[in-house]
């Protein structure tokens, strides 16, 4: 310490701010990576649920999984329109790229556009839809329009 100056060593983390602490260097970031939850798993779950009491809403079901009302119905719609051998590789499955690649986003995605061209080819419609049709489809055509 030289008269009033005090000199403290200082250590900057970076990142989207700009941190400073004066006494304690930052640690490094935790190098493990994210663990991917198993939608199908979860899917199947909440079927099974659903199933083994005909009463049962999906509101019961929101309210045991701790999950909301749009979410359980969002599943639903992912698993009526999914292959059933899709299903149950997914379903056991613990392979984390499988996961992060079929992830609920792009597994809704799918089942809304099978959804579609379901009912595209019942009403006699022969397109198929692709993807870029398709920008932020809502799992309920035309409800919203």
């Amino acid at each position: 310490m030289r008269g009033n100056t005090c000199i403290v060593k200082m250590y900057r983390h970076r990142g989207r701010a700009t941190p400073i602490s004066l006494y304690v260097p930052y640690l490094p970031a935790h190098a493990t990576s994210p663990v991917y939850k198993n939608i199908v798993a979860m899917t199947v779950q909440v079927r099974e649920y659903l199933v083994e009491n005909l009463e049962r809403t999906q509101t019961a079901a929101s309210n045991h999984f701790g999950v909301t009302r749009a979410r359980v119905s969002q599943l639903m719609i992912i698993i009526e329109s999914l292959p059933d051998d899709f299903i149950s590789i997914m379903r056991t499955t613990k392979d984390q790229s499988l996961l992060k690649r079929f992830s609920g986003k792009t597994l809704l995605r799918i089942a809304v556009k099978a959804l579609l061209n379901n009912a595209n080819l019942y009403h006699g419609h022969s397109h198929q839809i692709s993807n870029s049709s398709l920008p932020n489809a809502h799992p309920y055509p035309g409800r919203y329009a």
